[in-house]
């Protein structure tokens, strides 16, 4: 079988001037390898001269590529590039479904620690609540014990002032159980 395609394009420009013809035969047979190309350009620019010398740009510009050779490739040589494209294909799909099934992994471990995350500042929370209620408590524990100190203090002067024994040995006992109860605290 021989087909033949013939084109012809011609352009012209109005600025510049410039006409250009392109000719371009292609001869292709399918039983041989080898295809014929013909290409003939042809450009004239009549462009006005800068000076008078009389030069003329009116040459025009040929070029002719005699032959071009495309293989051609028969059936059993495109099944095996197929089957090559194909191997590699599923070679790729399974290294993306191997990345995909990691990231999803860790996307599922991502989320797990931060419902932890959210579960340890929850807990965290209810712990700083805690210590300042536990604080609060402190803080009026030690007041309660200052109080009971300057009322001791006080009671020992009032003792000392009538300068009985058996009321100091009894102040001190009273101290000394006030003082470790207020440890306990």
């Amino acid at each position: 079988m021989l087909f033949t395609s013939f084109s012809n394009a011609s352009a012209s420009t109005a600025a510049t001037r410039l006409s250009s013809t392109t000719s371009t035969i292609t001869t292709t047979t399918v039983t041989t390898t080898s295809t014929s190309t013909s290409t003939t350009s042809s450009f004239a620019l009549d462009l006005k001269p800068l000076t008078s010398t009389g030069m003329n740009n009116s040459r025009p510009f040929t070029s002719t590529i005699n032959e071009i050779i495309t293989p051609v490739m028969t059936y059993g040589q495109l099944d095996g590039l197929i089957n090559k494209w194909s191997l590699e294909l599923e070679d790729q799909e399974k290294c993306f479904l191997h990345q995909a099934s990691q990231l999803n992994a860790w996307d599922y471990t991502c989320i797990e620690n931060g419902e932890k995350i959210i579960a340890l500042h929850g807990e965290v929370q209810k712990v700083k609540l805690y210590q300042k209620r536990l604080e609060q408590e402190l803080d009026f524990i030690l007041s309660q014990q200052k109080e009971l100190e300057d009322l001791l203090t006080l009671s020992e002067e009032s003792v000392k002032d009538q300068s009985g024994s058996v009321y100091l040995q009894h102040t001190d006992e009273e101290r000394e159980k006030t003082s470790s109860r207020s440890a306990k605290f």
